[in-house]
């Protein structure tokens, strides 16, 4: 036999390679459907989020846009998001719950050797408004700057929140807005002002509780002497208050002129006093003189209250509560300028009062759709007011009760401030030293200062506007705020820091911004939930 033959046969190398491919093919197989595994699983998990981004966002659209418009919102999010197409896309809507079904068709490294070049992938989300009730406070700036463009702006933005949110809850009950507009003053209502006999008394029992309904509290007053009630000297001029209120006094039983505290009657400064314009003097600088008389507000004399007294047609008498059988006001030495005076706004004691009625908390959409439609523009910058106000109306307490005990409910309190302007006292170069505002007049002192600039006033002014700020975040509610064209620094940083957060606080420095500002705001406000 030849050598190599023995050789050949004998020679088991070959046969090894070709066994050792053979069971290498298992493992090459077992390793493929590894790869496509761990790449299925990690479409799985990106288409998964994918459809919990859309769910949620289309949820949060509410229940009034469109089927075509939810599922464009869809579409949008997973095309930027997964690359998927419409034709993958399955939207069902019930009430305020969303679920998107999608199928992503995904190449499969190995699957060729099994007969699969793709492997479906199957997910689903549904989303849904999650059960917590929201109240919102919509404070906002009505001064004579929001005139024209900045106020309709305004207008249209609030109302798209409005109607937003609403479409996004089931049950009215689970969401109510309150609107706070406000100027030099903010307006509670005139429906809460006692009422009189005919012989001038004020009626027991009448008028808001929470009002100083007989001149006790002891804010200063150049014109207007202690103990005078200003609703009754209301009554006796035949004029009807028309809603506005001064800034109450701090006392050592609270921060009443920024804080929420209840009116009690063992602190006398714990009462709102109803706005009074007084009877300015007749000479250069004033335009609130509707009576004409020599009687100079300043003087304190005994011989110049006589003339102020006298002015008004009061009795000499006068000794705190005002008497009966009250002399008629052309039996005074003063004479009416202006016998249209009862007009809000016009010559009188409502002259400083153009701010609109403020509206408690609610759920009749339609009314605040109105209300804030109805909104006008006058008057100066007070940004303290308002946020003060905001924080009484989400109050459950009064002098608005409508609000829930956040603690036992867990009640979102949300607060929206916007304004255009910084901070405004009125200065003026008169004897008063400023138009009259809810803190009387510069020369009363309330800011703390009776005469200054008005960069030294609207720096007091700013620090009461983050007292009250404080106040408000300590009481559980979250503060939002926007700066509408309004260029001032020291406003910005006052409302950066008057927000929940720097993330709270919106700058827009044109008016076409206001939708996109009330639409984050809105984004940030509702909660939904991933709900399977």
């Amino acid at each position: 036999m030849h050598p190599h033959k023995t050789s050949f046969g004998k020679d088991r190398s070959g046969n090894f390679a070709m066994f050792a491919a053979i069971g290498m093919l298992p493992l090459l197989m077992a390793g493929g459907v590894a790869v496509d595994f761990t790449a299925l699983s990690k479409t799985k998990s990106q288409l998964q989020q994918a459809l919990d981004t859309a769910s949620l966002a289309v949820a949060r659209e509410g229940t009034e846009i469109s089927d075509a418009r939810a599922t464009q919102i869809a579409i949008d999010l997973l095309s930027g998001n997964f690359g998927l197409s419409h034709s993958d896309l399955k939207i069902k809507r019930d009430g305020t719950r969303v679920t998107v079904d999608a199928v992503s068709m995904t190449p499969l490294a190995f699957g060729s050797l099994f007969g699969y070049e793709t492997w479906p992938i199957v997910a689903q989300s549904s989303a849904d408004i999650a059960t917590v009730k929201y109240e919102l406070a919509l404070v906002l700036d009505t001064t004579g700057s929001m005139k024209g463009g900045k106020l309709a702006a305004m207008k249209d933005a609030v109302n798209g929140m409005v109607e937003s949110m609403s479409s996004q809850v089931s049950d009215p009950a689970y969401l109510k807005f309150a609107v706070v507009p406000f100027a030099n003053f903010v307006n509670v209502g005139p429906q809460y002002a006692p009422k009189f006999n005919e012989k001038g008394k004020r009626i027991k029992g009448t008028g808001a509780e929470w009002l100083d309904l007989d001149g006790k509290s002891p804010i200063p007053q150049h014109e207007l002497q202690a103990g005078l009630s200003r609703f009754q000297l209301f009554e006796h001029l035949g004029q009807e208050w028309a809603g506005c209120v001064e800034t109450r006094m701090p006392s050592k039983k609270g921060t009443h002129d920024v804080a929420d505290t209840p009116a009690v009657k063992s602190d006398k400064s714990s009462f709102f006093v109803p706005a009074f314009s007084i009877d300015e003097p007749d000479s250069w600088g004033y335009a609130n003189n509707y009576i004409t008389s020599p009687a100079d507000p300043l003087d304190m004399s005994a011989a110049g209250k006589t003339k102020k007294l006298l002015k008004y047609g009061l009795p000499l008498t006068l000794a705190g509560e005002l008497v009966s059988g009250l002399l008629p006001v052309d039996g005074g030495t003063g004479e009416w300028t202006d016998p249209a005076v009862n007009a809000s706004g016009g010559r009188g004691p409502n002259n400083a009062c153009v701010t609109q009625p403020l509206m408690p908390l609610n759920s009749d959409y339609k009314a605040i759709l109105d209300k804030v439609n109805s909104l006008e523009a006058n008057g100066t910058t007070n940004i303290m007011e308002g946020v003060a106000w905001g924080q009484r109306v989400l109050s459950p307490a009064a002098p608005f009760s409508e609000g829930d005990d956040k603690a036992k409910t867990g009640t979102e309190k949300i607060m929206i401030v916007l304004t255009d302007g910084a901070n405004v006292f009125g200065n003026r170069p008169v004897s008063l030293g400023s138009s009259y505002a809810s803190h009387g007049y510069l020369v009363d002192g309330r800011l703390g200062i009776s005469a200054g600039t008005a960069s030294a006033t609207n720096n007091l002014m700013n620090k009461k506007t983050l007292a009250a700020c404080e106040e408000a975040k300590a009481d559980g509610t979250t503060i939002y705020t926007i700066r509408l064209e309004e260029p001032d620094v020291a406003t910005g940083t006052m409302l950066q820091e008057c927000a929940t957060s720097p993330a709270h606080y919106f700058d827009a420095p044109s008016r076409s911004q206001l939708d996109e500002v009330f639409r984050a705001i809105n984004s940030r406000v509702v909660k939904v939930r991933i709900s399977s």
